[in-house]
């Protein structure tokens, strides 16, 4: 073989060598590039520190990250003031500081409401945080729940996947998976990403009709029932209100947005169709408020306010449910007038159940 010819097939093997070469490194760049994008989108979406590989999450902090960020957490019992746990959806987050300051006053000492409440929530979400707050040491002197309209959402799904913990809505599989595992795998994170499950906000299109059968009346009542076994086992009195809303006769969506209708102006003026059809808004939040006053029936330790007899005029909302300044005052006031005689009974002490 000539010299040439050997030369020629060193350089070949040379090549081939380096192509390998680059091959194997551009697989090694694109792993570790790989691992770096996951472990980022791991830090971003769910706090997993990137030095963390075991990936553990707290689903709490996760999906309710006001509990920490409120100090809701800290809550004590202490004498000369009262903790009292406020907890619903937007109109109940509304009137955390107005609440806190008519409570303040009716009481004649230092009234702190530890507002845990959050737009979009419902009673599964209260009932979750309730129960991460006990299992935290957590303690009140009081907890006020203020829902109804949020669980309409829920019934706009077929009736053979309503489930009555509301995991047939992708929020609620998604915490119960991570509070059940602890950790946050690559199975998790494509869970989370695919699940074809109904969302939290305002129901698709396609799911609307759904909500013609008023599925959540069981549920609503369950979640009800298990908060209130909580807080008697905490020793903690509960306040259970009734929802109040302003359904405006003859109403469209139409005649709402060209603010016709007759709404006061305010933080959240939002279309009844946030929450499904109309009617059977309506029809949902009746449900729920008759489930409320079966429960203040049956539980008469409760301090029972029918907020929804109190708040009639529209003066008081700027849509369906949400309160305008007028509206936040009153409901602050109803509030504080039925909560004055256990509010000055002392610093809290006689507030617990026995």
């Amino acid at each position: 073989m000539s010299i040439e010819c050997v030369g020629r097939e060193l350089m070949v093997t040379r090549k081939r060598r380096h192509q390998w070469l680059f091959r194997g490194f551009y697989a090694v760049y694109l792993l570790v590039l790989l691992v770096v994008v996951y472990r980022s989108f791991l830090w971003w979406n769910y706090s997993v520190p990137p030095t963390d590989l075991t990936n553990r999450v707290d689903a709490c902090q996760l999906h309710y990250g006001e509990l920490f960020t409120r100090g809701i957490l800290e809550s004590r019992r202490s004498s000369g003031e009262l903790h009292i746990l406020l907890l619903g959806a937007s109109v109940a987050e509304q009137t955390g500081k107005i609440l806190e300051s008519k409570l303040t006053a009716a009481a004649g000492i230092p009234v702190h409401v530890h507002n845990a409440a959050v737009s979009a929530h419902t009673t599964q979400d209260s009932l979750n945080k309730l129960e991460s707050l006990m299992e935290r040491g957590a303690e009140f002197d009081r907890i006020i729940i203020y829902h109804a309209i949020n669980d309409v959402r829920m019934n706009c799904v077929a009736a053979e996947d309503f489930r009555n913990d509301y995991t047939h809505c992708a929020w609620y599989a998604s915490f119960n998976r991570k509070k059940q595992t602890g950790v946050m795998s690559v199975k998790e994170t494509v869970s989370d990403s695919l699940d074809k499950l109904i969302g939290l906000g305002e129901p698709d299109a396609s799911h609307i009709a759904f909500g013609d059968d008023i599925k959540t009346g069981p549920a609503f009542r369950l979640h009800l029932e298990q908060m209130l076994r909580i807080a008697k086992d905490a020793k903690t009195p509960v306040t259970l209100m009734t929802f109040a809303t302003h359904f405006v006769e003859g109403y469209t969506k139409e005649a709402f947005d060209a603010k016709k209708l007759g709404y006061s102006a305010g933080q959240y003026e939002l279309a009844t169709e946030l929450w499904g059809k109309p009617i059977n808004v309506s029809r949902g939040v009746a449900i729920h408020n008759e489930v409320i006053r079966q429960l203040s029936s049956e539980h008469p330790d409760l301090v029972f306010v029918d907020m929804e007899s109190e708040l009639k005029d529209i003066k008081y909302f700027t849509d369906v449910c949400h309160l305008s300044a007028a509206g936040l005052d009153r409901f602050a006031d109803v509030v504080a007038e039925q909560l004055k005689a256990a509010l000055i009974a002392n610093d809290g002490g006689d507030l617990r159940q026995e």
